[in-house]
């Protein structure tokens, strides 16, 4: 039977097994999970379901294999962040694929953004606009298609005469957007938020909204969409609720943060169709593991945010890219312990790499690191597949 995953094919005998009981004594331990600690257990089996939908894609690797294959994998400990994580594994940088990458990535993207707006307001006297656009959808509608058409509407919207004049009446300099998806009874749901900096604030602003509504239809409809209705595709909001917005951006739900909002009024995000379809749960008639399928395809390579060409150099932020935030910890780290292929291997198939980082945690923090409840976790791992491979032959 083959243990190892990856890179190291190599057979492991009930006998290379025993030698591993080297570990530690052998007692049943029971986990101690804090509330974050059940979070990041949540976390890592989502991440298991999402490789098992995605084999074919970076996240089935992720935290998994390694980077320098002469290197062992390693426990690296955050100081800052007060957590333990692994060492030379590889990292897909998924915002929508991937459970513990968007954790990171997006809790980083709403530090930029907080930053960046009070700039913008501070700095440079401005203020900011929030603008909701979405159009009409039904079910079984392609989301590839359905993006495809809201890039183009987008586009022709914000490109038009008119639209170019009232913006320029509101002294909108530069914007930033941000894409959310849904699943509900009538589909798809994709659908932009965008901030809108300005140099000052028009009290008149809610004058420009019927107008600005009758662009976006025209736009919907002109990029092969269903027109949205007056009252429900454009929405214009003034500074408190683009704070409000930015706010709850990425904290709402704090397993899944921005793109992945817990869903309302019979709606599903994304991270809610992954964990239903680890009871194959059937979401308005479909599939929700196929469901989450289709949406980590139709999303790959997609950003986010996307800030206007210069803001961020404008603004003083720093430009990452989301694989780079991903590995941001690693740069305020320290090694503890190497983890050997078969204890690594042992975590991967019980499913347990979460509780072991959090058994670490503890241990280092207690000082009981090498002798506590990371080791007798191993220990059990190590006699229920001693038991499970005497009962195979």
């Amino acid at each position: 039977m083959n243990l190892f995953y990856g890179e190291n094919p190599s057979s492991a005998s009930s006998k290379s097994i025993q030698n591993s009981q080297s570990l530690g004594i052998y007692t049943k331990s029971p986990a101690i999970l804090t509330p974050q600690g059940f979070q990041r257990v949540h976390d890592y089996l989502l991440q298991d379901q999402s490789r098992k939908l995605l084999p074919k894609e970076r996240v089935s690797n992720c935290r998994r294999l390694r980077i320098d294959k002469m290197k062992p994998r390693t426990v690296m400990y955050n100081e800052n962040r007060c957590k333990a994580h692994f060492g030379n594994v590889q990292i897909c940088g998924s915002i929508w694929s991937c459970p513990i990458c968007a954790k990171h990535i997006t809790e980083q993207r709403r530090t930029e953004l907080r930053t960046g707006l009070d700039r913008w307001k501070t700095g440079r006297n401005g203020s900011i606009y929030l603008l909701t656009l979405t159009f009409s959808h039904s079910h079984g509608q392609s989301l590839r298609i359905l993006l495809e058409g809201q890039k183009k509407a987008y586009k022709r919207f914000f490109e038009g005469r008119k639209v170019v004049a009232i913006f320029k009446k509101l002294g909108v300099e530069y914007k930033i957007k941000g894409q959310e998806v849904t699943y509900g009874q009538n589909g798809w749901h994709p659908h932009n938020h965008v901030l809108l900096l300005a140099t000052h604030h028009d009290l008149r602003f809610e004058s420009y909204i019927s107008e600005l509504a009758e662009q976006w239809i025209s736009a919907c409809i002109k990029s092969g969409l269903n027109a949205p209705s007056m009252q429900h595709g454009l929405d214009l909001r003034n500074g408190y609720y683009a704070d409000q917005y930015v706010a709850k951006w990425g904290i709402e739900n704090e397993l899944t943060k921005g793109h992945i909002k817990k869903g309302r009024n019979g709606s599903y995000t994304p991270f809610d169709l992954l964990q239903l379809s680890t009871s194959d749960e059937i979401v308005h008639g479909r599939s929700s593991g196929k469901l989450f399928q289709e949406f980590a395809l139709a999303m790959k390579g997609a950003r986010q945010l996307v800030w206007a060409r210069g803001l961020k150099a404008l603004l003083e932020i720093e430009d990452k890219s989301d694989e780079e935030l991903a590995e941001e910890t690693d740069k305020t780290s320290i090694t503890l312990t190497p983890v050997e292929d078969l204890v690594f291997s042992l975590l991967c198939t019980y499913q347990k790499r979460h509780e072991y980082l959090e058994a670490i945690t503890r241990d280092y923090e207690s000082g009981c690191f090498g002798n506590g409840e990371a080791e007798n976790l191993i220990n059990d791992l190590v006699q229920t597949e001693i038991r499970r491979l005497e009962n195979a032959y």
